[in-house]
Order: C-alpha cells, then structure tokens, then sequence
C-alpha cells in the first residue's frame, strides 16, 4: 500500500497522515488535539502563505515545545500560556508525539524546492510505519486516492480539512 503514495499530492499525502493522527488520538483514548494546534495543522492543506504557517508550525513542534530552555521569548505566533498547553498534551504519549513531529515536517519538508516525492514520503513512510508497530488501524487510502501528484506541481489543489472531515 505505501508505494500508492507515490502517485498522491503533498496535500493528500498530509491530510492521509492527519488522520492517522486522529487514529491515533482515538485508539489510545487520548484527550483531543489542542485546539490551537488543530488549527495550525489543518491550515496546511488550505493556506495560500505556507511560509506563514511554517512560521506557526515550527513553534507547535514537538521537539521545539518540549525543549525545555523555551520561554516566553521563543514564541510570536502562539502564545506562551498555548505552549505550556501543548507541552502537557504532547507528554501524554511519545507516540502521539512522533505523530505530530512527523507530519508537521512533511509539510514543512518541501516548501521552499520543486517538488520531490522521496522527501515527503519518508515521513509518510514513517507514520505508518508507527501506526503499524502499535496496532492502530490504518485510514482507509480511498480518501486521499482522487488528490493526484498531478495536480498543482505535486502540491494538490487546496482542501479545507474542515470540510472533508465532516
């Protein structure tokens, strides 16, 4: 099944390990995903400024949250008091963790070149990888299947995630 990823857009291949998250979440009957972070994961697949939202996501990184020399100096795009929420939320499960650490990089992983599947795909590769190794059932791939790497140089055309999660 992970070869199919090869014929899908950054953004089918996003809003794919998104749900994985989601999976995540509810087979370890984890609380929600914060909202300010679901926010800034879901404006990936819709932003027309992704060096905007890169400028959010490497703040709500995992790695960047829980290192613990940050302070309220570190922080311009999410506030101090929403960094000590996800500092808590992101020590409930280091699986949850690698999770978001994952997909927060396969969007940031090719935004400033032409597109190259083999970059985004390792981290694809990696999440199901992680959803394998703990037992969690995989999305269904039909959902993403009709976001071809056709479309827009292999970035896909925009998805509000809002919607197609409904």
């Amino acid at each position: 099944m992970i070869d199919k990823f090869h014929q899908i857009s950054i953004n089918g291949r996003y809003i794919y390990c998104y749900l994985c998250l989601r999976k995540t979440v509810e087979s370890r009957s984890l609380p929600d995903i914060p909202k300010v972070l679901d926010f800034i994961l879901k404006d990936f697949t819709n932003s027309s400024r992704l060096d905007v939202w890169q400028d959010s996501a490497n703040e709500v990184l995992p790695s960047w949250i829980l290192d613990q020399e940050k302070n309220a100096d570190n922080y311009k795009a999410i506030s101090y008091e929403h960094a000590l929420v996800l500092r808590r939320y992101y020590s409930e499960s280091q699986l949850l963790t690698d999770v978001i650490e994952n997909l927060i990089w396969l969007g940031m992983s090719n935004l400033y070149g032409r597109f190259d599947s083999k970059i985004t795909f390792e981290y694809v590769k990696d999440i199901i990888e992680l959803m394998t190794a703990n037992n969690i059932q995989l999305p269904e791939f039909s959902v993403v299947s009709s976001h071809s790497v056709d479309e827009n140089r292999g970035w896909g055309n925009p998805v509000n995630m809002g919607d197609l999660l409904l």
